[in-house]
C-alpha cells in the first residue's frame, strides 16, 4: 500500500503545481471567436517578457487583455492594473505604424 500513496502523492503535488499557472490562461467561450478570461494573473509580469497582447471579447463577462510572452505562453491581465496598463502602451509605442491591433 505504501508503494502505491508515493506516486499517486507525487502526481497530486505536481497537478497542484499545475493548475494555478493554467488559469489565468484564455479560454474559448460559447460565442464563435471569442476569447474570455475566467481569472487574472496576481502578481506582474516583466514588461521585457511580454512581445505582443490582444483584448477578450466584449461578450465575456470579465474584462480582461492576453499577453503573449516571449515563450509564447498566454497570460490573462487585468487592464485596470498599473502594471498592465504600463505594458499595453510600451507595446503601443513600439507597434506605431503597424495597424490597430486592439480596442480603445
Amino acid at each position: 500500500m505504501a508503494s502505491l500513496q508515493t506516486p499517486l502523492l507525487a502526481a497530486l503535488i505536481l497537478l497542484a503545481m499545475v493548475i494555478p499557472a493554467t488559469q489565468a490562461g484564455p479560454y474559448g467561450a460559447n460565442v464563435e471567436d471569442s476569447v474570455c478570461c475566467r481569472d487574472h494573473i496576481r502578481h506582474p509580469v516583466p514588461g521585457r517578457m511580454v512581445k505582443y497582447y490582444y483584448w477578450t471579447s466584449d461578450s465575456c463577462r470579465r474584462p480582461g487583455v492576453v499577453l503573449l510572452t516571449l515563450r509564447g505562453r498566454e497570460i490573462c491581465a487585468d487592464p485596470r492594473q498599473p502594471w498592465v496598463k504600463k505594458i499595453l502602451q510600451k507595446l503601443d509605442k513600439v507597434a506605431v505604424g503597424s495597424g490597430p491591433r486592439h480596442r480603445e
